[in-house]
């Protein structure tokens, strides 16, 4: 069982050369897409083996392994996100990690473990803690019991408590060089791997997009863009609430940012199959007014599943965006 990924090679063999004595709050930092939580299970099964290899990787083999690939390790618990049914009956993933959650970790680390070795609970994405959950979890943190390993995931750090950061050892996990990423895309066989990836910034968002619709409502989104003079906020916005947030938010703050480094004589990075209109686009953008609005759009990705009304917002955000170009 070797690194998920090339570009963690690195990383991983220092955490498995730390297992004799391993970080009893490791924290996982980086960008999406770089395969951080695919990681953080690979080391929790390394950990809870019980036929390591001589490098310390889990053999794939016992019964702990079987366990823990069937999601039934006693001594494992993983804490995420969650289903949530409305009063309507709609199911959707829960924005926020709850306090039950929390206490539930809480109470699973002070019990016994039933093989006698360690007991690892997992957070991901850890940035996703309320308050209140947060604040549950760092009690535990101060002083883990025995022989357990907390493994949190972050994309965000920075939205985690300053208390719970404090008592993590951190690992950042990078983006991996570009001529690397295209490499392992190509090999994995994924069509225009050099666009995709200037387009999503991460190999495995590229994989993601590459597999979805993603990429075709990203052209008729960008080529809505392209026309301001021709975009009606109104109706734009009814058709394009359907987007799913993150969406939305990864491709028009992309765009924004090929505009501003065309506005200030620099080059297209992440829209490049739309270059010649960014480059139209970017002369007579008003800076300042483009710098306003990527800021808005910068500070728009923490709140990206509030419960605001998503015609709205796009309605704005459009009105906005025509007046860049007046």
């Amino acid at each position: 069982m070797s690194a998920p990924y090339p570009w963690l090679d690195v990383t991983w063999h220092r955490l498995l050369d730390s297992r004799p004595r391993p970080a009893q709050a490791l924290l996982l930092a980086g960008p999406r897409g770089t395969g951080k939580g695919a990681l953080a299970r690979a080391w929790a099964q390394a950990l809870l083996c019980e036929s390591p290899r001589q490098d310390g990787e889990a053999c794939g083999a016992c019964a702990a392994c079987h366990w823990f690939e069937a999601g039934t390790h006693p001594d494992f618990l993983d804490v995420g996100l969650q289903e949530k049914t409305s009063r309507e009956g709609e199911i959707r993933m829960a924005t926020a990690i709850e306090v039950d959650q929390a206490r539930e970790a809480v109470e699973f680390v002070r019990l016994s473990t039933y093989r006698a070795g360690h007991r690892v609970v997992l957070v991901d994405p850890a940035d996703s803690l309320n308050l209140a959950a947060a604040n549950a979890l760092l009690k535990v943190l101060e002083e883990p019991p025995l022989n357990t390993v907390f493994v949190l995931v972050s994309d965000q750090p920075r939205r985690l408590l300053p208390t719970i950061r404090s008592r993590c050892t951190r690992v950042e996990i990078g983006l991996p060089a570009a001529e690397a990423a295209t490499a392992w895309l190509v090999g994995q066989g994924v069509a225009n791997a050099s666009a995709l990836l200037a387009m999503t910034g991460s190999p495995l968002d590229a994989v993601r997009w590459g597999e979805s619709g993603d990429l075709d409502e990203r052209r008729e989104l960008l080529e809505g863009l392209a026309h301001p003079e021709r975009l009606d906020p109104v109706v734009s916005g009814e058709r394009w609430k359907a987007l799913a947030p993150r969406l939305w938010h990864a491709v028009v703050y992309k765009w924004l940012a090929d505009l501003l480094a065309v506005r200030l004589r620099g080059a297209v990075r992440f829209n490049p199959d739309f270059a010649d209109t960014l480059m139209r686009l970017g002369g007579r953008t008003d800076l300042s007014a483009l710098l306003a609005l990527s800021r808005q759009q910068a500070e728009a990705g923490r709140t990206l599943d509030h419960p605001l009304n998503r015609a709205l917002q796009l309605q704005s955000w459009l009105v906005r965006y025509r007046h860049l170009f007046e």
